[in-house]
């Protein structure tokens, strides 16, 4: 038995170290007009498969792929440019992004908190009507990000507010769903869906609903 043990303890730990060697240092090289979120030409963020180091969720997602292909150490087979890539924004390419790959020295998860943008009176009217939660369910092993059975997260399109990216990235089409008053038909439940973060190991289950903003936080 404590062989095992020390044989997982060690296999983890090798999990964790490969997951935080690298980071990706993100610039914003270019903002056509104004960004709603707020971001301007020169902001930097850092980010890994992870972190979203304050990032707007649009723009997060938007380049999430290639993101997730340095994180891990690959290249991206259409550039020739080696850990290095540009992206924009889904919202008319107003913002453009450098993102470099970079050695995390530290060797310790990033995870930063971000204050909230209060995305409200700005033209989106699923926004303006209705406010997102996350209920984290049932966790079948432990969550390498933190997240716990019983959180609740408010996101919306712009927002991550501290979620881990691989886990807001596969439900954020759904926040577009459920902010525009639909269901997908295979939902059980009306203006609400589950589903289970990629981490097939350790399966986070999570339920996603709307409230309406003159409603309380239930």
């Amino acid at each position: 038995m404590s062989d095992n043990s020390d044989d997982f303890n060690e296999w983890a730990a090798n999990i964790i170290k490969c997951e935080n060697r690298f980071c990706q240092r993100a610039v914003v090289s270019r903002v056509d007009g104004t960004c709603p979120f707020g971001h301007k030409k020169g902001d930097t963020f850092t980010l890994t498969a992870l972190h979203a180091g304050g990032m707007c969720g649009a723009l997060l997602t938007a380049i999430m792929p290639p993101l997730v292909a340095q994180h891990y150490g690959g290249s991206l087979v259409w550039s020739d440019r080696t850990g290095c890539f540009s992206g924009c924004c889904p919202e008319n390419a107003r913002v453009t992004v450098d993102v470099q790959r970079q050695d995390n020295t530290s060797g310790a998860m990033l995870k930063e908190n971000f204050p909230w943008h209060d995305m409200t009176g700005k033209g989106y009217a699923g926004i303006d009507a209705h406010r997102v939660f996350v209920d984290v369910e049932h966790i079948e092993g432990n969550c390498m990000w933190g997240h716990s059975v019983g959180d609740r997260i408010e996101i919306d399109p712009f927002n991550v507010n501290g979620m881990c990216c691989l886990l807001y990235n596969q439900l954020y089409p759904y926040l577009h769903v459920l902010l525009s008053g639909e269901t997908p038909a295979w939902a059980t439940m009306p203006h609400s869906i589950a589903g289970e973060c990629p981490d097939i190991f350790n399966r986070l289950a999570f339920r996603i609903h709307i409230v309406p903003r003159q409603a309380r936080d239930r």
